[in-house]
């Protein structure tokens, strides 16, 4: 191989790698990528009923309901399927999951809330959080500050930005096995290594970003 093609190859792997590491946003591109497949269009008739809890863009006004806003379309699909097999339960979401009974219109729900700007929170000074959330390892998965990693899938939810009250909530779940839908397996083992006051804290770091 040439210096020349060398170089190129090298300055492509940085690209590559750049784009591995980087957090979503709000480009036309980061939209199209984390919509996913459903209709925007269409999913926003058709998530009236959702928006009564979460918001009418996805910004829900109540911390116990989740931010959807720009969240990715597939994880909120899953999630969507979770509450509907039972493997995730919500007094609320588990009978709101069950009537919809058609998969285009789940689709078409969850590309509406991720075609809009991504959840966002008044930032808050917290360096033990973001301490913890860095010594964690937790932007491995959930991005650099907790935007997603667009580089890698929905599996990860994006969760800067989201409500503290509702990251407390699901980290709680996932200490006592009361929520148990994490697919890399690692939520809760890293939850029953935390202490209540480090849950506090790095949610309330998150819910800044």
């Amino acid at each position: 191989m040439s210096y020349i093609n060398k170089s190129i190859a090298g300055i492509l792997l940085v690209v590559l790698l750049a784009a591995t590491f980087a957090y979503a946003g709000d480009t036309p591109v980061e939209i199209n990528r984390r919509t996913g497949g459903g209709d925007p269009v269409a999913g926003k008739e058709k998530s009236a009923m959702c928006q009564g809890c979460h918001g009418e863009d996805g910004n829900s006004a109540v911390p116990m309901f989740p931010k959807l806003s720009g969240q990715y379309s597939d994880y909120i699909y899953r999630q969507i399927n979770s509450f509907q097999e039972g493997t995730r339960k919500d007094p609320s979401m588990t009978d709101m999951a069950m009537a919809m009974t058609n998969r285009r219109d789940m689709m078409d729900i969850a590309a509406y809330f991720a075609s809009q700007n991504q959840m966002s929170g008044t930032p808050v000074k917290n360096d033990i959080g973001e301490k913890l959330f860095r010594d964690n390892g937790c932007l491995n998965c959930h991005g650099e500050i907790g935007k997603g990693r667009p580089a890698n899938n929905s599996i990860f939810p994006v969760i800067g930005g989201q409500h503290k009250d509702y990251l407390v909530k699901q980290m709680n779940d996932f200490k006592t096995g009361a929520r148990d839908t994490d697919m890399s397996g690692t939520m809760g083992g890293l939850a029953n290594r935390m202490t209540d006051a480090e849950i506090e804290a790095v949610s309330e770091y998150l819910s800044g970003l």
